[in-house]
């Protein structure tokens, strides 16, 4: 089968990583799989700066930047028609993106079927958290693109309901979390000790690994690892990442002298990941947002980790309090710290947890398990018009 992969994204982690394992498990089940993007995205690693193009979005007036992105439309049309011609493909799948039309009027134009994977429904998620200067323009636009796609796939469930409210009907969308692939994510390949002493880590390691913003809860770490660090001088903190909160909180444990038991590795290319998940005891993930899919969860659980995560939609669809990884009240620092000095005193727990939230990822949400579904769909909507 031929598949085109269309999407927007300026090959930045973690948007490349998910694209490239989509693309990837795809072309391991014996597919051809073209991608077609502004940017070009890496089958084995990712970069760890921002792109030029994303810096200089980044500085535009926000009604410049969503102007452009509904003017890119006009490109992007041409250029999926040529890509279409030339490749031929039997089905469209798209990544979602702001204002982005030109997917669905050329799956129309030439009669082939779109299945559109929506990661953040952004007139809505945007509206909140960023603000649109074209709200209601944005609204329009996606809710029409939405209703144009053959098959809609979101990441949580709780995204999906989302998508129904806005008048999408449910039985044309299909939920496929985040994923992994047990073979990268393997506890046995790595022993994590030679980084331990590399970074001068103490005996129990918490770990964070992701982007270092509100949403993730990182304004709230200071009062958890002062808590922690406090009460065990066993324990040291790992974060890796980067992000607005990160200059703030390294600057709370220089301030309090606790920089030598918090470690800030700063942002790694998706290939070490695991390694740095491996020198951790406890993984960690203190907020969240309402929809979205947080990878790092499944890649604590695939690592075989002892995992903590807020109570949001999203984490409960995946997390078994007590089975698969321990639950907090979203962003509540206290309960944070008082559930790493459990774990931090109980390595039976903490092992227990670590096996059986790798036996469930492993399991159930691979990305080849993630392509075999879009598969079954476009084989689904292929029937519905024979």
């Amino acid at each position: 089968m031929r598949i085109l992969y269309h999407h927007r994204t300026q090959g930045e982690e973690p948007e490349s990583v998910h694209i490239m394992a989509i693309v990837n498990a795809l072309r391991a089940q014996g597919h051809e799989v073209c991608l077609a993007g502004p940017a070009p995205l890496s089958a084995s690693k990712t970069s760890t700066h921002r792109s030029w193009l994303s810096r200089i979005k980044q500085r535009l007036p926000q009604f410049v930047f969503e102007l452009a992105a509904l003017a890119y439309n006009v490109p992007v049309f041409c250029k999926l028609l040529w890509v279409v011609w030339r490749f031929d493909p039997d089905f469209i799948y798209e990544r979602y993106a702001l204002f982005n039309v030109a997917g669905v009027a050329v799956a129309r134009w030439r009669r082939i079927r779109l299945i559109l994977e929506v990661n953040t429904p952004y007139a809505q998620a945007w509206s909140q958290y960023y603000g649109l200067t074209f709200r209601r323009l944005a609204k329009i636009v996606e809710q029409r693109t939405l209703l144009a796609a053959g098959h809609i796939i979101t990441v949580t469930e709780t995204e999906k309901q989302m998508l129904v409210r806005e008048g999408v009907p449910a039985e044309r969308i299909a939920v496929s979390h985040n994923a992994v692939w047990p073979e990268e994510f393997d506890p046995a390949r790595y022993s994590g000790e030679t980084l331990r002493q590399r970074l001068g880590l103490r005996k129990i390691v918490v770990g964070f690994v992701g982007t270092m913003n509100r949403w993730q809860g990182i304004d709230r770490f200071a009062d958890v690892v002062r808590q922690v660090l406090a009460e065990r001088d066993d324990v040291s903190f790992l974060f890796v990442g980067e992000g607005e909160f990160r200059a703030r909180l390294e600057e709370f444990c220089c301030d309090t002298k606790l920089l030598d038991r918090v470690v800030f590795a700063g942002r790694q290319p998706h290939h070490e990941i695991p390694q740095f998940i491996a020198a951790m005891d406890i993984a960690v993930l203190l907020n969240s947002n309402a929809y979205g899919s947080p990878m790092k969860v499944f890649e604590y659980l695939a690592m075989q980790k002892a995992v903590i995560a807020p109570s949001v939609g999203p984490v409960l669809e995946v997390l078994q309090n007590g089975m698969t990884g321990l639950l907090i009240p979203q962003g509540d620092a206290h309960a944070m710290a008082e559930r790493i000095l459990e774990l931090a005193a109980d390595a039976p727990l903490r092992e227990r947890l670590g096996k059986t939230g790798r036996a469930y990822v492993v399991s159930t949400h691979t990305w080849l398990n993630n392509a075999a579904s879009i598969l079954d769909i476009y084989t689904r909507l292929a029937r519905q018009t024979e």
